[in-house]
């Protein structure tokens, strides 16, 4: 059976390899269908032309003209990539006819025929290629014609002038309502009504249970008590006051979707989505406290512009009387600009948003901007300030909402000081001093994926058409020319973001084969380690030669710049490439970084800069050294801060014969726990710890060992240790004895009394002390 499996494996890799050279050799390019279609472009750009000459004198609907645009767009992209398939399908033919050389008479003739066929391919595709390339330029010129049609066109609509509101009102005053609209709104009750009591009678009782659950899970704090809820506890507490009314709601608008009455039920879907993100701006708006003066203000804001988005998707106008439309438009930007108003104002009054205090005036003149166009006459100037001005508000407030909310989410999984860990850290299974891998890499992803939405929101906000961003999209996709390089930065940012990938992978592999996979082997520590550092290194190595490769990098370039390397080497360049080597391990292995105290050699001190060439090392006394960066790969490097800024202080303390040893471990280890510094709870670093270490000539001498937070304080914990030991043993009576000698003298040798003790700096001698020497007769 395992014959047969590797026979067809090998049968089914040969044919993948023939198809895959068959493609390689016909480019991917189907040159008949390309002509087909290059003869119908052609034809599609010269009858769009035809009309576009129309239209300057009888300009057409916007939804004819937004067509035509979208059409000669499709049309110069399918363009560009026949430009592309026939340059790679050209520059493949005369890689083989160089491969070939010089045709001459002398040659084969089945080379000469060779030759001949490649002469005559490469003609077929320069002709291809320039018709395409002519397609190209077509469109191009065709879709810039059309793009200032367009603006023409919306220019004379947004400056198109209507009465103002004042002589609609006094026409409908004087001569009445008119009811000519164009669309009946209907209402089909069975089987509509039938569906949301069935609807009512499911969701009412699950939405009772979930509040009941909430308000279980989530109490809320007695009033009397001085601390405040947590914000968990606020939205649950929102969220169950709101469960039994959505239930309602969501009943009411399928209800009315389901009766043929869409308008309505827009609008009440409208207020049913604020009303389910209203506890979030609440919460938001009020900085984690249950009521604020700005909430209500915000939450309004939000029904009417999310109320006027549903209308206007659904197209509420059609079932309106012409004259109420720009009464019931004014109405609404009135109520939009006194609410806008009140919030305004009422976050002017916050002391941490004093900034917002400055930029009143051009904050009012905005908010004004569309209604005042609106009431003035020009209802579509209006309306493309108001959309786009209050939408830009909305969409910032919605990112800065789902922002604030995910950032919480992400703080949660972070590691902290503290000793109890987040609810979310200890269900995922994550201990304190421990790492959830890719945490801030994907808090980045999501930054940049709300800021990505954020934009096309303003896209849709300020109504920019697709042939507005074609420009941009040219530039993104086709890129710019600088000097005899292209640089394309769609390509640029696609291998941007795959090697940061393929870097946070490298990362997390790392962490997960040398911690918990390589871990259950037989494998040595060397061999895990080993493997760790070049599985880390081949998936680097590829995430740099896939990211230069999606960048557009030639490779050839690569070669000439190694070939003039290795010359380079052989002329006495080996120092440099050593060092050069040395900088690039050091760069992406990082086992020195600024901030971290080494030790190299005699030389102690910070790394400051790690360069290509050398690493900066600035000493305790300020001295700059640069070390060669081949040292520090070559020779031994200790570093006090790698994995952790923690560090060890040992405190030796010798005390009198006869001292209560149990009190002395005692007092010792209550001046470690009480240090500011001392890490006591991690699982990373033991305890504080007393060692009785021997009996010596003079003392019972100990030892303190406690683990601190920043090596760097080393010397000044230890400092402030023995001063809290001092004062704690002269507290308790606990002598430090001095040094004492026995001095023996032959007999018959008259008896002198010497004192043979030696001074300890900062300690009284032995004449202060009252010791005397003993003497042996």
């Amino acid at each position: 059976m395992t014959v047969w499996l590797r026979a067809v494996l090998l049968v089914l890799l040969a044919t993948l390899a023939t198809a895959g050279a068959c493609l390689a050799e016909a480019g991917f390019v189907d040159e008949k269908e390309t002509g087909k279609w290059s003869d119908s472009a052609s034809k599609r750009l010269k009858e769009i032309s035809a009309d576009l000459q129309k239209w300057k004198d009888a300009p057409p609907a916007g939804e004819r003209l937004s067509e035509a645009q979208s059409e000669v767009l499709k049309i110069r992209e399918r363009a560009e990539q026949c430009v592309a398939d026939f340059s790679a399908h050209l520059a493949s033919v005369k890689e083989r006819l160089a491969a070939l050389g010089e045709p001459g008479e002398k040659a084969a003739s089945e080379i000469q025929a060779t030759q001949k066929k490649f002469e005559k391919d490469q003609q077929d595709i320069e002709q291809q290629l320039a018709v395409c390339r002519l397609t190209s330029i077509g469109a191009r010129d065709l879709r810039n014609e059309l793009t200032a049609q367009w603006q023409a066109m919306v220019s004379r609509q947004l400056l198109h002038h209507d009465k103002d509101i004042w002589e609609t009102t006094t026409d409908v005053l004087v001569n009445g309502l008119s009811f000519d609209s164009t669309k009946k709104i209907g209402f089909e009750p069975w089987p509509a009504l039938g569906a949301g009591a069935l609807l009512l009678a499911i969701l009412t009782p699950i939405a009772l249970m979930l509040s009941r659950m909430l308000r279980g899970r989530f109490p809320m704090p007695d009033p009397e008590t001085a601390n405040p809820p947590q914000r968990s506890t606020i939205l649950a507490d929102l969220y169950s006051r709101r469960l039994p009314w959505l239930a309602v709601g969501l009943t009411v608008v399928v209800t009315l979707y389901l009766a043929g009455a869409a308008p309505l039920a827009a609008f009440g879907a409208a207020l049913l989505i604020s009303a389910c993100v209203a506890p979030l701006i609440q919460l938001l708006v009020c900085q984690g406290k249950l009521n604020c003066a700005e909430s209500v203000p915000a939450r309004l804001l939000l029904d009417l512009v999310l109320v006027a988005g549903a209308l206007v998707l659904m197209g509420a106008h059609d079932y309106l009387p012409g004259d109420a439309v720009p009464m019931l438009r004014a109405l609404f930007l009135l109520a939009l600009v006194g609410v806008a108003g009140w919030l305004m104002r009422k976050l002017y009054q916050r002391d941490d948003l004093s900034t917002l205090r400055s930029l009143r005036l051009p904050i009012g003149i905005a908010l004004l901007a569309g209604p005042t166009a609106d009431w003035l006459g020009y209802p579509n100037l209006g309306m493309f300030l108001t959309l786009g001005i209050y939408g830009t508000a909305v969409g910032v407030l919605l990112v800065w909402l789902g922002l604030s909310l995910i950032g919480h989410l992400f703080d949660s999984l972070k590691d902290s000081d503290a000793e109890s860990q987040s609810a979310l850290r200890k269900r995922l299974g994550y201990s304190r001093g421990e790492k959830v891998p890719g945490v801030g890499m994907l808090h980045w992803v999501v930054r940049i994926g709300a800021l990505v939405g954020l934009g096309y929101w303003l896209l849709y906000a300020w109504q920019v058409s697709e042939s507005d961003t074609a420009l941009v999209r040219d530039v993104l996709h086709q890129g710019f020319q600088v000097g005899a390089v292209r640089i394309v930065p769609s390509k640029l940012i696609l291998a941007l973001l795959s090697f940061l990938v393929l870097l946070s992978l490298a990362r997390w592999l790392r962490t997960q084969l040398g911690e918990r996979w390589l871990t259950r082997t037989n494998l040595d520590s060397g061999a895990r380690q080993s493997v760790v550092s070049l599985t880390s290194y081949a998936i680097v190595g590829i995430a740099i030669m896939l990211a230069l490769s999606m960048a557009g990098l030639d490779f050839q370039n690569l070669a000439i710049v190694a070939g003039a390397l290795s010359v380079g080497i052989g002329f006495g360049l080996q120092n440099i490439v050593n060092n050069f080597v040395s900088g690039l391990i050091l760069l992406f292995e990082r086992p020195v970084r600024p901030g971290d105290w080494v030790v190299v050699g005699q030389t102690q001190g910070y790394v400051r800069k790690v360069s290509i060439r050398y690493t900066l090392i600035q000493t305790f006394d300020r001295a700059e050294v640069l070390v060669p960066n081949s040292e520090l790969i070559s020779n031994q490097v200790t570093n006090l801060t790698l994995s952790d800024p923690f560090g060890r202080v040992i405190v030796p303390v010798g005390v009198a014969y006869g001292s209560d040893t149990r009190q002395v471990r005692d007092i010792l280890q209550k001046v470690a726990r009480e240090h500011p510094l001392t890490v006591l709870h991690d699982p990373r670093v033991s305890p504080p710890q007393v060692f009785f270490m021997d009996f010596g000539d003079s003392s019972l001498n100990f030892e303190l060992r406690f683990f601190i937070r920043n090596i760097d304080y080393k010397l000044s914990a230890k400092s402030d240790a023995l001063f809290a030991i001092d004062d704690a043993f002269r507290e308790a009576g606990i002598e430090i004895p001095f040094p004492q000698r026995v001095v023996h003298r032959p007999a018959g040798e008259p008896v002198e009394t010497k004192s043979e003790s030696a001074q300890i700096p900062g300690k009284p001698g032995p004449a202060e002390k009252g010791d005397k020497e003993d003497e042996d007769t």
